[in-house]
């Protein structure tokens, strides 16, 4: 339960002007590069997040949510308007949304995307300030061998997500693992994989190499395509906002927004799991629940704010394993965790209990940023869908110049520019042969936890290895895991006869 003081004091927080200033701020930058199709909140949040270091943490993390959850709301727009998704959860939002624009109910399909969005905004918010404090007093019980299994848990199912290219992404998985280890290790007093490099002592930071896989990797692949394809862009708007009307229309159809926000937030709390999958099960659920599942597909309003409510029910679900396990599960969980960590902040079970203020502010940060998202696309709609029409190559220079000046600023050394101008150009090339890069940043955010809860499992144990299956929470977590790996094959194989 929230205690009325902390929750007072985490309100006066987030009510804060600087942190007001935050969140609209960042729920701008993300509803912009929502829209532009090949951007997504994760390059808005790599841009902002070396420059994010220097405010406090309630601020940097309200701005960083901002751009979260924003980019969710701006993603369904050019989905609607032009059949391209501008992230790739909202390729859902298009299946109906894009039939409705060509029949001239485009304002109808805006309106029940912004609807699902807020919706599934608000409904996940509630559920984590429900399950927080739960989850939070199981996990108290967690030793280093659980919290282990966990961490082994969401690689597993990350891996599994790509079930398509399974090779790739336990290779890149590995990866980085490998590379979480490089640099002077605090246990052995030994330096490890810096091949006499005296810069790599430090290690690899996260923050050039999501920069360079998530910023400059997706800027050089839009110097390389025509990406934002805009010539039949038809907005069919009398004003800047939305009719009312239909936005009053779509809040009817409260039962499939709420299925919609619940499925996602569950989605959000599976390491890996991400919004493709919160917005593909809340929409096959609306259809299957639907009076007339064959409109889906040629028209459905439902479809639109099902999918829409899906996958922005996602971050709010993604935060509740990072406030309460301290473990990130998927790669824009990891640029928040690093906030924390850059202010002497550690997420776990321990962090509602030492930091209940910071906790409150968050989650009334999460409720402001969806009424923030929310009134500015109804009232500044045609203004924010104007944006696809920038330059993709001026988009994709700036980007990188942001990149590089913001991560330097930050530690003055050239060689973090290197380390992301580098891991830029692997992942253009990943980009480009469609590979799951970002199964590898999980693998570097996680391989540090996994490694030290191995070694301090171990030193309990003596060396045995037998400690990860004496608990009934690391049995629970094995058997979890095994059967995210067996069934998913036995189906696919079953699929072939």
């Amino acid at each position: 339960m929230i205690e009325p003081s902390a929750f007072i004091l985490g309100l006066r927080q987030a009510l804060g002007f600087a942190n007001i200033i935050a969140l609209i701020s960042g729920t701008i930058i993300g509803i912009i590069v929502g829209i532009l199709p090949g951007m997504g909140p994760m390059v808005g949040m790599v841009i902002l997040l070396p420059f994010s270091y220097y405010l406090p943490p309630t601020v940097a993390l309200s701005l960083l949510l901002g751009i979260y959850c924003g980019g969710y709301f701006g993603g369904g727009i050019p989905a609607v308007l032009i059949r391209t998704p501008g992230v790739p959860s909202s390729i859902m939002t298009s299946l109906d949304g894009y039939p409705l624009t060509k029949k001239g109910e485009g304002q109808l399909a805006l309106s029940a995307t912004v609807v699902g969005s807020f919706s599934g905004g608000i409904i996940s918010v509630l559920i984590l300030i429900l399950l927080a404090p739960i989850m939070a007093k199981v996990a108290v019980n967690f030793g280093p061998a659980e919290y282990f299994m966990v961490a082994v848990f969401g690689l597993v199912v990350m891996v599994m997500a790509h079930l398509g290219r399974i090779f790739q992404a336990i290779l890149l998985t590995c990866l980085g693992l490998w590379f979480s280890t490089v640099g002077f290790d605090g246990q052995t007093m030994v330096v490890r994989f810096t091949f006499g490099t005296v810069m790599l002592r430090n290690g690899l930071e996260i923050a050039p190499m999501c920069l360079g896989f998530f910023g400059i990797g997706q800027s050089l692949l839009l110097l390389e395509r025509q990406i934002l394809e805009t010539d039949d862009m038809s907005i069919s708007l009398s004003s800047n906002n939305l009719d009312f009307s239909k936005v009053i229309y779509a809040f009817k159809h409260r039962l499939t927004l709420i299925k919609s926000g619940i499925i996602g937030t569950f989605v959000g709390i599976l390491p890996g799991a991400g919004s493709i999958l919160g917005s593909f099960l809340s929409y096959q659920e609306a259809k299957r629940s639907s009076r007339h599942p064959e409109k889906f597909g040629k028209g459905a309003p439902e479809g639109c704010m099902a999918a829409e409510a899906g996958n922005n029910a996602v971050p709010a679900g993604a935060m509740l394993p990072l406030l309460t396990l301290g473990i990130p599960g998927d790669p824009i969980a990891a640029i928040l965790i690093s906030i924390f960590i850059v202010n002497g902040i550690y997420p776990g079970p321990l962090l509602l209990i030492k930091e209940p203020e910071l906790i409150n502010s968050i989650y009334v940060s999460l409720f402001l940023v969806n009424i923030i998202g929310f009134i500015l696309i109804i009232f500044f709609l045609r203004t924010f869908s104007m944006v696809v029409k920038f330059p993709n190559k001026l988009l994709a220079i700036s980007i990188m110049v942001l990149c590089l000046v913001g991560l330097y600023t930050f530690n003055l050394r050239v060689f973090d520019m290197i380390v992301a101008l580098v891991m830029g150009i692997l992942g253009y090339l990943m980009l480009r042969m469609e590979w799951p890069f970002v199964t590898w940043v999980l693998g570097l955010v996680l391989g540090p936890i996994i490694e030290q809860r191995m070694r301090e499992s171990l030193s309990l144990s003596r060396g045995n290895p037998a400690i990860f299956i004496q608990s009934p929470i690391c049995i629970t977590l094995l058997i979890a895991s095994i059967l995210v790996i067996v069934l998913p094959l036995l189906k696919k194989r079953t699929n072939k006869l």
